[in-house]
């Protein structure tokens, strides 16, 4: 290959690109058969259990079965998972995700269960063991494909190579963030932007945007990367000067990255308006039917944990009481909705006199007064006791605020419940976080916790307002218990 065009520090640069890239092949047909692997494995354990609980139950003696529309259902499903966008799995949003799986699995089961009556109209085991399998068969889609991208992840098989494309002061950020969340399956090699000394710290090396267009055609397919992202921010620039041709004949996909704030968090729609593309931004949460679900979805799980938690309610209390002196319920004024003033309840997770505690010990201590003013978090803090350390590890203190929700202060998911000297953190996105009641659970505990920044945390609260649908509300649940068992983020 001929290195003449670049000097040696770019040269370097490419070198270790090629490293890098030279053992990586056929990344999305692997993933399209960890993918399939996965849902085929979790259809078959619906059937079987299904078999084994019937059987268990004295329902069914292993004959007399027409097993065949199990088989077919089993089909049906691939089929349909296999015509959308499920397949390999790529990028793909989980709220999303958990409803075309869901609604597919659905549109399976109508299908082989109207074959079923239209054959034999009684009622029938096979009829039952139907129903049974098909309500089983998302779920166990959903968690196995999720454990099974965890896995992939760990091993160093999910994901496919990709070039970031965007200006020089956003390529390390948007690259570093694709890396962190491996599970989208997209893998930054190498970063493009406009001048390649004034970039970000970075995983990935970085090269300017002339240096690689002139790299021969097929340089980049003949080390299986067929996808470059690029920034919304550099994409009206690149295409000014017909550089997003130049990529397009490097790249089998070209995948824009929106970065534009003032879209942040909307949902989009996009439509095509004869040849020019259009993008509808909506907020989907402020409608009243959405509204009306979310408050019964509070009231229903809210009333069913408080009776659960009970037994946990009365071990708590008494820990609390004997670890350290002081009442075990802890109340506090935060901002619900519509800037309203609300108490919430806690159960107490610190010593009492915790602001004085609290004052006195950034006094002396600057490197943690810094931490604080920038996370408004401290990772050794003073105040905490040896059982509140615990609690919040677990996330126990926060079930009182079950009390919260039953009365409509706040939500099961939301928003993180911020004090008053927060407020000036959200500047103008303020408005759109007073417009539905802060949560227990929400979209900055499962996406790192305490490891994020202030402006990420407000980022995901203004996500979660403007994109709030009951799929994403099932998502964050399911995500919580598993953050809360792994402890990610949380001290």
């Amino acid at each position: 290959m001929n290195w003449t065009f670049v000097d040696t520090q770019k040269k370097h640069s490419i070198e270790l690109f090629e490293m890098r890239t030279k053992p990586l092949i056929d990344h999305r047909g692997r993933m399209f058969g960890v993918t399939l692997f996965s849902d085929l494995s979790a259809l078959v354990l619906a059937v079987l259990s299904v078999h084994w609980g019937l059987s268990l139950a004295a329902l069914y003696n292993g004959s007399g079965v027409n097993e065949i529309d199990h088989v077919l259902f089993v089909m049906i499903c691939l089929s349909l998972f296999m015509a959308t966008n499920l397949y390999p799995g790529i990028g793909l949003n989980p709220a999303m995700e958990m409803k075309t799986t869901t609604q597919l699995t659905v549109l399976g089961f109508l299908i082989v269960f109207s074959f079923d009556i239209f054959r034999a109209p009684a009622w029938s085991i096979d009829k039952l063991m139907l129903i049974l399998i098909s309500g089983l068969s998302a779920p166990y889609i959903l968690g196995l494909r999720w454990l099974t991208r965890i896995i992939a992840v760990k091993l160093g098989v999910w994901g496919e190579p990709v070039v970031v494309v965007a200006g020089s002061g956003q390529v390390g950020d948007m690259a570093n963030y694709f890396n962190y969340r491996r599970r989208l399956g997209f893998l930054p090699v190498l970063g493009v932007t406009e001048k390649a000394g004034n970039h970000a710290p970075s995983a990935v090396q970085i090269m300017e945007v002339e240096d690689l267009l002139k790299l021969p055609h097929g340089y980049f397919s003949n080390k299986g990367i067929h996808t470059v992202l690029v920034s919304t921010q550099i994409g009206s620039e690149l295409s000014r000067s017909k550089i997003n041709h130049d990529l397009l004949q490097k790249f089998k996909r070209m995948i824009f990255v929106s970065d534009m704030d003032w879209l942040e968090g909307v949902s989009i729609t996009y439509h095509d308006f004869e040849g020019m593309i259009g993008m509808e931004a909506r907020q989907n949460f402020l409608a009243p039917i959405n509204i009306f679900l979310k408050r019964a979805m509070d009231i229903l799980l809210a009333g069913t944990l408080m009776v659960l938690s009970i037994p946990v309610f009365l071990l708590t209390a008494l820990l609390i009481r004997l670890d350290s002196p002081g009442p075990a319920i802890y109340k506090q004024e935060r901002i619900g909705r519509n800037g309203r003033r609300i108490l919430i309840q806690k159960f107490r997770s610190m010593q009492v006199g915790a602001d004085q505690i609290l004052a006195d010990y950034l006094a002396v201590n600057p490197q943690a007064r810094r931490e604080w003013e920038e996370t408004q978090k401290l990772r050794n803090d003073p105040r905490i006791t040896r059982v509140g350390k615990w609690l919040r590890k677990l996330s126990v203190d926060e079930l009182p605020q079950l009390f919260n929700i039953l009365v409509g202060d706040m939500s099961l998911v939301g928003p993180r419940p911020i004090v008053e000297n927060e407020v000036g953190r959200y500047k103008d996105k303020f408005d759109v976080y007073s417009t539905v009641r802060p949560g227990v659970t929400g979209m900055w505990q499962v996406s790192g916790r305490n490891t994020t920044t202030y402006d990420e945390r407000v980022m995901y609260d203004v996500y979660y307002v403007r994109n709030w649908s009951v799929w994403l509300d099932i998502y964050i649940l399911l995500r919580t218990i598993w953050v809360v068992l792994s402890r990610d983020g949380a001290y």
